[in-house]
C-alpha cells in the first residue's frame, strides 16, 4: 500500500550525525537502500525539525511504500527513494517511484522464492535419484 506521508528530507549522513551523534533518532535514516535520507516527521519534536532545517533539512510531502527485498538503485533505475528490506518499508518523492521501487521489490522477491522452490525440488530429485541407486547396488 502506498501511502502520503510528511517526511524529513536530510542532505546527507554528516548532517544527521551532527544532530542526533547521541540520539536514537539517527536510526530513523538508517536506510540501506536507495540514494535518499528520509524519515517520517512526526517522531521528531519541533526542536528537531527546527535543528534539521537549521543545516539544511526540508519538510517534504512524499510516500511510504511497501518493500519486501532488496533491490539497486541500478536495478530499479529511478532515483529519489531510501527503503529498508528489514523493516518492510521505503519512502519515495514521488508516488511513481514508490510504485516502480515496491513492484520491483515484490518481484525480486517473487523470483528469489521461486528459485529456492526450484533449488528444492532440485535436491530432492537428486537425492531420490541416489536413493534408487543405492538401492539398486546392494539388493541381496
Amino acid at each position: 500500500m502506498i501511502t502520503e506521508r510528511q517526511l524529513l528530507l536530510m542532505p546527507n549522513r554528516e548532517s544527521i550525525a551532527k544532530l542526533f551523534s547521541d540520539s536514537y533518532k539517527a536510526q530513523y535514516f538508517n536506510w540501506k537502500d536507495g540514494d535518499l535520507l528520509l524519515a517520517l516527521e512526526y517522531p521528531f519534536k519541533d526542536s528537531d525539525i527546527a535543528a534539521a532545517l537549521e543545516v539544511g533539512g526540508k519538510i517534504v510531502t512524499g510516500y511510504s511504500f511497501e518493500y519486501f527485498y532488496p533491490v539497486t538503485l541500478k536495478k530499479v533505475g529511478v532515483k529519489g527513494w531510501c527503503a529498508s528490506a528489514m523493516l518492510g518499508c521505503g519512502f519515495a518523492l514521488s508516488r511513481e517511484v514508490a510504485e516502480t521501487v515496491s513492484a520491483v521489490s515484490r518481484a525480486e522477491f517473487k523470483r528469489d522464492i521461486e528459485l529456492c522452490y526450484a533449488e528444492q525440488e532440485r535436491k530432492r530429485l537428486l537425492y531420490e535419484e541416489r536413493e534408487r541407486n543405492r538401492r539398486g547396488r546392494w539388493v541381496y
